[in-house]
């Protein structure tokens, strides 16, 4: 076992020149148990870069890995991705295992490069409807999507992988993916991104298992944490512990399920979310289930984010509306929500079934943006747009087309 030093092989780490070819030649040069280093206080600008089996990646304190601004310097790595078609990574891994990355050091992926500030999103609703409906609330929606890495941080078909101490900021995508892998260990890192880009999900696991995400502070636009079956329909992500995290998001902070996704065995506490769009979601649909579900000691926070983004200010969703899916066996106990609109339990037919909230306190809150989304149902993505609703005064839950839902004890469907 041996440390592989980058610059050894002609990186200069100056912030200028395109270092790519010097770090992914050091890493092949890696073997078994090998550790390679990034250090000496330096920038190491570059493109793309695969990962192998069986090593491990220093970034030193004071060191940087950067991303380049220039989509050129990317490739696909060959994956098809259902959602992004192209798999475009700034690191990837396919079909490796024994990798932990860590040191102290940052990386940084330069995603305000890959985004138009200047554009609404197309996906949307037209830019003149928004001025029309919500006045002033329309500058500060996601951005235009162009292309970009997609999965910045990508891992397939990975199992024993170890990410920790590391700052990494400023995504243009999904920051952190872990796909159809398995026994993974998060902890202990710092991932700030642009709050105006869209997608730029903290980390997501998708048809993984063996989950372990702690201590660490996610700042995103989009959901901090994820997991689904994006990836793989036909897959599972299961036994899931997620603790001791700082979470603030204008989409979710925490996110399980999406349509088809089948989640099981999850584990979250001990989370603080500061003011984010919707705090806790969880969605099923075309037949998919998500079961076994506990969150506690969760201190929630929200805020009416104004534009295109999933969420108006819900402490927690729970929707299997309008379609094939299952949501069973959800406890929260002791957490808090202050919510600017109704957390909401929404199903057909029962299908979303015993949710019990212990000891768990539910209240309102108005803040600037709320007047120009009151007494609009957010059941996105199950839901296309808003539906306009009466809330009654102080309402701080919304339950419909579910059955077995215990609040503190009473029933309430």
């Amino acid at each position: 076992m041996k440390t592989v030093n980058v610059r050894d092989f002609g990186a200069k780490g100056d912030g200028a020149t395109l270092d790519t070819l010097s770090i992914q030649n050091a890493i092949d040069s890696c073997e078994a148990g090998d550790t390679l280093l990034l250090g000496g206080k330096g920038i190491f600008l570059c493109g793309t870069l695969r990962l192998k089996s069986d090593i491990k990646v220093v970034i030193e304190k004071g060191s940087e890995l950067c991303g380049s601004r220039n989509l050129d310097h990317y490739y696909a790595n060959g994956f098809y991705h259902n959602e992004m078609v192209d798999t475009i990574s700034l690191i990837y891994a396919l079909d490796c295992q024994n990798i932990e990355i860590c040191g102290g050091g940052k990386i940084q992926m330069n995603g305000d490069a890959f985004v138009n500030f200047d554009a609404w999103c197309p996906n949307e609703t037209p830019r003149e409807e928004m001025i029309r409906e919500y006045e002033e609330q329309t500058v500060v929606g996601p951005e235009t999507k162009v292309t970009r890495p997609s999965q910045p941080i990508f891992f397939n078909n990975c199992k024993n992988i170890h990410i920790h101490d590391l700052y990494v900021f400023n995504s243009p995508c999904w920051t952190f993916t872990f796909s159809n892998s398995q026994d993974i260990l998060f902890e202990k890192c710092y991932v700030d991104n642009h709050n105006r880009i869209a997608n730029n999900d903290g980390v997501h696991f998708t048809a993984s298992k063996n989950i372990v995400v702690r201590d660490c502070t996610f700042l995103c636009g989009d959901d901090c944490f994820a997991a689904t079956c994006i990836t793989n329909e036909n897959g599972v992500c299961e036994n899931i512990e997620v603790y001791n995290c700082l979470m603030s998001s204008r989409s979710a902070a925490i996110r399980f399920g999406h349509l088809y996704s089948v989640i099981r065995n999850v584990n979250v506490h001990d989370i603080k979310i500061l003011p984010s769009n919707r705090g806790i979601s969880i969605f099923s649909g075309d037949g998919g289930i998500v079961e076994n579900v506990t969150l506690k000691n969760i201190d929630c926070n929200t805020f009416i984010h104004a534009g295109g983004w999933w969420g108006k200010g819900e402490g927690f969703v729970i929707c299997a509306k309008d379609k094939k899916g299952t949501i069973k066996n959800v406890t929260m106990e002791n957490c808090s929500f202050t919510e600017e609109n109704p957390s909401l339990i929404a199903g057909t037919d029962g299908n979303v079934c015993c949710v019990n909230l212990v000891s768990c306190k539910l209240s309102k809150r108005e803040g600037s943006t709320h007047p120009y989304f009151r007494n609009k149902l957010d059941l996105q993505p199950n839901v296309p747009r808003l539906q306009p609703f009466n809330f009654e005064e102080g309402q701080t839950i919304y339950v419909d087309g579910a059955k077995n839902v215990f609040l503190n004890g009473t029933k309430l469907i």
